[in-house]
């Protein structure tokens, strides 16, 4: 895992880099999962376009884009926008794996991301608002698929909080009433949302087949991410 430095988008992460159970790594560049870039210099867009990224998953409803709209929403970079489930804030602490879950069980939503993923000529940049939720059920997937350990996975969804920390601690200060686990991206939420995965899909495989993506489709996403 790699982050993308930028002063204005503090959870932009390269899912590159991680060696996979079958003795290979994930490419960089392939796939970046990040906050929403709402403010980004040309120096750093530049960045992304030398490196390969030119299409964008916004995973954010109508509303989200209408309060803050993406930078990258622009003609040098094939722009989708797939609204996910996901945006509500949770009741409980508890009930943060089983909506993970619930975003994954939308399964025609899912699938859209995934053909884009799958179609797509160069790097693909995936965004919700904090880029820890819905953008990490995404990133969950993908590396599911790439054969990374649950370890290094569980790891790289808990990393949010550490680099939306300042951000979460203003929202919070401003918003005293709002219960203290939101915004937190601890590693037992990943965990319990694994094995829920597991229980009800039993593997990735199984999973992408109920969602209808084909072997083909598939086999492109690993031999684009993973070397």
């Amino acid at each position: 895992m790699r982050r993308i430095i930028c002063k204005n988008v503090n959870n932009m992460r390269d899912l590159g880099g991680y060696r996979t159970i079958n003795n290979k790594e994930t490419k960089f560049n392939m796939f970046i999962r990040s906050n929403i870039p709402q403010e980004m210099n040309d120096i750093e867009i530049i960045y992304l376009l030398d490196n390969n990224i030119n299409t964008v998953i916004d995973l954010r409803n109508d509303t989200e884009i209408s309060r803050k709209s993406n930078i990258l929403n622009n003609d040098k970079f094939n722009y989708y926008n797939v609204s996910l489930i996901g945006d509500k804030c949770p009741e409980t602490e508890e009930d943060i794996p089983s909506g993970y879950i619930n975003i994954l069980d939308n399964k025609e939503t899912i699938y859209k991301v995934f053909t884009i993923l799958s179609n797509s000529e160069g790097g693909v940049l995936f965004n919700c608002s904090a880029g820890k939720d819905r953008t990490g059920v995404i990133a969950m997937l993908l590396l599911l698929l790439a054969g990374v350990p649950e370890d290094d996975i569980i790891a790289d969804y808990s990393i949010s909080y550490i680099y939306l920390k300042e951000e979460i601690r203003k929202m919070h200060n401003d918003n005293p009433d709002l219960p203290a686990f939101l915004g937190q991206s601890k590693y037992e939420y990943m965990e319990k949302t694994l094995d829920l995965f597991k229980n009800k899909y039993k593997n990735v495989e199984n999973y992408f087949d109920y969602i209808g993506i084909s072997k083909d489709n598939k086999e492109k996403i690993k031999n684009k991410f993973v070397f």
